[in-house]
């Protein structure tokens, strides 16, 4: 038997072996001050304390000895007062992990020894010094799932994920009940994103929906295609994605039933709106993952209809341009960190729009909180957007292009905003990718090509992006000449960089000084004009180019989303009703040596994020579990609304206190703003802290659920307020370049904002104060919003190391990153969860067809509604005929509730015998036998059964469904076996229907063969006097062989419909057809026939 023990535990007992025992407590000691101090940079500080524990086999003794009997002691106390009957009660194990230092060792534990742990295992997420390890089982036997793991604690869960992350690509993914866990390969791996592997899941999930029976998940670690066998395959992304999919189909489908249309308003519980929230650090693969939906979506897409294309034309289909428009905004918005070298700076919410066939329609993308300040600044071993460097590589443009935009022989070394600050490279990555830039330029043209820019378009903002280039040369030192005692200045015209900037941004030398040496602003009603000093003038330069790239950013976004967006008017949308799908792909929790008002931002966003994770997953669950009164063991969970109210509280939050400060004006600075943040919360907030230290340097620290971050709030007011000045949009309004003239227009319309906001706020200067903080908030509500109206699904990525080497995991940031995410707390919920739900409508609605096939017929309670399509019944026929009755009035209509307790008893009875009959024969069973008619035949006795047997007692809990107060909740692996035999049902019955339909237009087709064939003989045997059939000549052949075809149809006929089948040829009919459906009687027709003959003998 193997145990997890805590380091802290094995330190102390080998430190007391030394005789060393004192240096065992100042170990615990200095453990938990680690754990509990601020890191300052990053999380290197509390991530090497992560990892606490060391896999050990146990010798002898017992854990439950020494963990069973110590009750709430705590720390000291335990080792000052043990238990008498514990005295010499000692667990001797050996450490079997190999990467420990201790590895090999036989150490002797006893009671006083757990003390050692009591100091740091609250701060390091365990409450046991000693865990249960699961068996020692061969990777093979690793479940997929960590719900299924047979011991659930934090060891258990990071060693299962270590023990997959060595081994195949395949599993790299690992299924946490509803969230995904993925870590990053770090790597290419062969096989796993292509159309085989896109191919394989998209067929499961039609498996599924047509009731292909499934494996459990824990079986299904090995990489087994469902069509070599019945294991379901590994987790992925694309299951993911197909989950998403099938969901929202499920929703279009019932809204589209007749109940939903007789009961308006009411709610159904079936949400077709999916979304999948992609999160994790910088560098944890959160783009790529969104990458990869975007791509079997839509796949997908062109699977359901495979014939259609909308728009332009074949070349250019929805589905190709939703997918190239992520180049182009990863060329604009994304840069390499010191973490990351394809790190999006910005978030984006992108919204899949579909038909109610399933069909990609339209997209639309919302993008939130452009870092800026990168564009003119970037700390040595990041850089700043990826176009910049495109631009500039050699091959990206021909020699003609390079000379007109005057970058022939430059470098990202000539240019201020490709060139980093001083300082040392503190960049631990390896930097494998991303270093290619002219083929990631020429990505980013086909991209363009695709959705539809014209080459001229695409040399104008290539002409933009170098223009900014030169421009950011003007803050470097020497752009100015200092006027008038250094208080006015101009801008140098031996520069360099002044004429590529003027023919570049297509603007006169006057302009363009006036617009960075001069700022205009209003005083009692007139336009002052004040000079600024060089100093102003770079920051002038700067807030330009930041402003400028923003709106180029802005109109890139646009111009995407009106190429995406898909027909204005789809006529199968409005009529039908469609849905949508979204992804969202947002900046991961962050925190570096220096966080400045933009990690503030990004990690309120993911505050907000995760409290709504929190909510989805335990809060929300937890709540509505007792408002049903399902049995449910309640969990606790840490809320973090108060580091919400923190940041965000009307009055009195940090982001509040900051606006209150920039609308103050010109008397509030940042020290301030920090005072005042000071004042309101050092007493009033526990997550808010600030030591002398901090405060004599502005700054102060908020105890994030991720971590410590200590903010230093240099630049707040500045960056808050967005300054965008009006001589900018004037500059570039006069501009020859029509893409420079659409840039002044995207900044007149942020200066002026709405139309509301412009007649309540007018403007007093030629800055606008548009308050980042407000906009960023209103935004994350919006986004909040759009979320909870959906049905999300959860990717949590987690990078192995901070250098994304391949193939080598580091288990202290992978346990902080899976504390941080709640997916310790989240496996818990759903291994005891419900994750479907249903109202008692929608249940019966989609599950009734189950009652006549789990039961025999003659067990069917009259009180259930027959199942009919059209005047088919394809239930059961009653043993008597049922008299027809009155019809029912609305008080007496079905009652719902009723039909599912019993529709729910029927189904976790069949449920616990299909277990019971699993657990007895162990082989595998054959997909027939699996059908619920054959169990019923094969194991149901031939006697009636007896009448005691009809009241037992089901317990519908223990077959994974449970009925609430207003909904039917079910487990995951419930929710399958229905569907499945729901599908079976279904694809059973429209075959039936498919036969009676073809047997009915082939019965047609033969009466009417028959019917000719009749008619022809008919007319024979009276021309030729006798009744036999005369000699048939070779063309009247056709006739008989189609008969004699026709006849072999009805061979398999009842014997019913048989004996009632049409005479032969030989029979005389008292009628004669004369054609066109009229008869004669025969004696009439002979009669005119002998009276045609005599006329023509006349």
């Amino acid at each position: 038997m193997n145990v997890w023990v805590s380091d802290a535990i094995i330190k102390a007992a080998l430190a007391e072996c030394s005789r060393l025992a004192s240096d065992a407590g100042s170990y615990a000691h200095s453990e938990s001050n680690v754990s509990s101090n601020s890191s300052l940079d990053g999380f290197s500080s509390s991530r090497r304390a992560a990892w606490v524990w060391v896999e050990s086999a146990v010798l002898s003794g017992s854990a439950q000895d020494l963990v069973g009997r110590r009750g709430g002691s705590r720390g000291g106390r335990a080792a000052a007062h043990p238990h008498p009957a514990d005295d010499g009660k000692v667990l001797t194990i050996r450490v079997a992990d190999p990467e420990s230092e201790h590895h090999g060792k036989v150490i002797d534990i006893a009671r006083r020894h757990l003390g050692a742990f009591d100091v740091v295992g609250e701060a390091n997420g365990g409450r046991q010094g000693i865990l249960p390890a699961n068996a020692p089982g061969s990777d093979s036997d690793l479940p997929s799932d960590l719900t299924q793991l047979t011991h659930l604690h934090e060891p258990a869960v990071v060693d299962c994920l270590h023990r997959r992350y060595k081994m195949s690509g395949w599993k790299m993914y690992t299924s946490s009940g509803p969230i995904l866990v993925a870590i990053n390969p770090c790597k290419n791996v062969p096989g796993l994103y292509d159309d085989c592997a896109m191919r394989m899941y998209w067929r499961w999930g039609e498996r599924l929906a047509n009731g292909a029976s499934s494996m459990p998940s824990s079986s299904s670690c090995g990489f087994a295609p469902p069509e070599v066998g019945e294991a379901s395959p590994p987790p992925h992304v694309f299951a993911v994605a197909d989950s998403a999919y099938r969901g929202m189909m499920r929703g279009l489908d019932f809204s589209r039933s007749s109940l939903r249309e007789e009961k308006e308003g009411v709610d159904c519980g079936q949400v077709a709106n999916q979304s999948v929230l992609v999160s994790g650090e910088s560098g944890a693969g959160k783009t790529v993952t969104t990458k990869y939906l975007m791509q079997y979506l839509a796949t997908l897409s062109k699977k359901v209809d495979a014939n259609h294309a909308t728009g332009r034309s074949q070349k250019s289909s929805i589905e190709q341009r939703v997918l190239q428009s992520n180049a182009i905004l990863e060329a604009f918005g994304n840069a390499r960190t010191l973490r990351n070298d394809n790190s999006s700076r910005f978030g984006k919410f992108i919204e899949l729009r579909f038909s109610s066939r399933g069909r990609l329609v339209g997209a639309s993308i919302d993008t939130y909180l452009l870092e800026k300040a990168r564009i003119v600044g970037h700390t040595c071993g990041e850089r700043t957007y990826h176009i910049f460097y495109e631009v500039l590589a050699k091959g990206s443009l021909t020699s003609g292009e390079r000379k007109g935009f005057f970058i022939d022989d430059a470098a990202a070394t000539d240019f201020a905003i490709t060139t980093s600050y001083g300082g040392k490279d503190k960049s631990r990555l390896l930097h494998n990718g991303y270093d290619d830039h002219a083929k990631m330029f020429e990505e980013v043209r086909t991209a363009m090509n695709t959705i539809g820019f014209s080459r001229s378009e695409q040399m104008e903002i290539v002409q933009a992006v170098c223009g900014l280039l030169h421009l950011s040369n003007f803050t470097l030192q020497g752009a100015f000449l200092e006027i008038n005692d250094g208080e006015e200045c101009e801008l140098n015209q031996n520069n360099s960089s002044l004429e590529p900037v003027l023919r570049l941004l297509g603007v006169s030398y006057e302009a363009l000084n006036a617009a960075v040496t001069t700022v205009q602003f209003k005083a009692v009603g007139e336009l002052v004009k004040k000079n600024l000093n060089a100093s102003q003038a770079i920051r002038a330069v700067q807030a330009l180019i930041k402003g400028a790239y923003d709106s180029i950013f802005s109109l890139l976004v646009e111009r995407v989303n009106s190429c995406i967006v898909g027909p204005s008017v789809d006529k199968e949308v409005v009529d039908e009703g469609g849905a949508f799908i979204g992804l969202l792909d947002i900046f991961g929790f962050e925190s570096f040596e220096t966080n400045s008002f933009e990690q503030l931002c990004i990690n309120y966003c993911n505050e907000s994020l995760q409290q709504q994770f929190n909510r989805f997953v335990f809060k929300l669950e937890q709540e509505e579990y007792k408002r049903e009164g399902i049995n449910w063991d309640m969990i606790d969970f840490e809320d973090n609304q108060d580091i919400l109210e923190l940041i965000e509280k009307k009055h009195g939050g940090i982001l509040t206190k900051l606006d209150e400060q920039c609308k103050l004006g010109m008397r509030c600075t940042d020290r301030t703003f920090v005072s005042a943040v000071y004042n309101t919360h050092m007493s009033t907030s526990k997550r808010f802290s600030a030591s002398k230290k901090q405060q004599s340097q502005g700054k102060f620290s908020i105890h994030h659920y991720a971590g410590v971050v200590e903010y230093d709030t240099n630049g707040f007011m500045e960056k808050n307020k967005d300054e965008i000045p009006m001589e900018a949009s004037e500059l570039f309004s006069n501009s020859s370049c029509i893409f420079i003239q659409n840039i002044a227009l995207n900044l007149s319309s942020k200066m002026r904002g709405t139309q509301e906001e412009s007649k309540k706020n007018m403007m007093k200067s030629s800055i606008s104060r548009v308050s980042v903080g407000g906009q960023f908030t209103s935004q994350l509500h919006k986004l909040r919003r759009r979320i909870d109206e959906t049905h999300p699904h959860y990717i949590r990525c987690l990078k192995p190391n901070d250098q994304l080497q391949p193939g080598r995991i580091d288990l202290n940031i992978v346990v902080d990153q899976l504390r941080c995410g709640g997916i310790l707390e989240a496996i818990r919920v759903s291994r005891a969860g419900f994750p479907h739900r249903y109202t008692f409508d929608h249940f019966y609605s989609r599950f009734g067809m189950l009652t006549s096939a789990l039961i025999p017929s003659v067990e069917i309670k009259s009180s259930h509604r027959p199942r009919t399509v059209g005047k088919l019944n394809l239930g059961e026929s009653p043993a008597t005929p049922v008299k027809r009755k009155a019809p029912v009035s609305k008080k007496q209509r079905f009652d719902p509730k009723k039909g599912c307790e019993t529709l729910v008893k029927v189904i976790a009875q069949w449920i616990l015998a299909e277990r019971k009959k699993n657990i007895v024969d162990t082989e595998e069973v054959a997909e027939d036998s699996l059908s619920p008619r054959s169990f019923w035949k094969k194991n149901q006795s031939p006697q009636k059964p007896q009448r005691g047997n009809t009241h037992t007692i089901i317990d519908s809990s223990a077959a994974g469904i449970q009925l609430g107060a207003t909904k039917i909740f079910l487990l995951q692996d419930t929710f399958d076996s229905i569907e499945r035999v729901r599908g079976q049902i279904l694809a059973l019955n429209a075959t039936k229907i498919s036969s009676l339909a073809r047997m009915y237009l082939a019965r047609r087709a033969y009466l009417a063969i028959l019917r000719s064939y009749r008619e022809s003989m008919n007319r024979r045997s009276l021309r030729g006097g006798s009744t036999q059939p005369s000699e048939t000549k070779s063309e009247d052949n056709s006739a008989p062989r189609l008969f004699d075809a026709k006849l072999e149809v009805f061979s398999s006929k009842s014997s019913y419909e048989r004996t009632n089948s049409f005479a032969t040829s030989e029979q005389v009919f008292e009628w004669i057809s004369i054609g066109h459906g009229r008869f004669m009687k025969r004696e009439s027709y002979m009669a005119a026939q002998t009276f045609d003959t005599d006329s023509v003998s006349l």
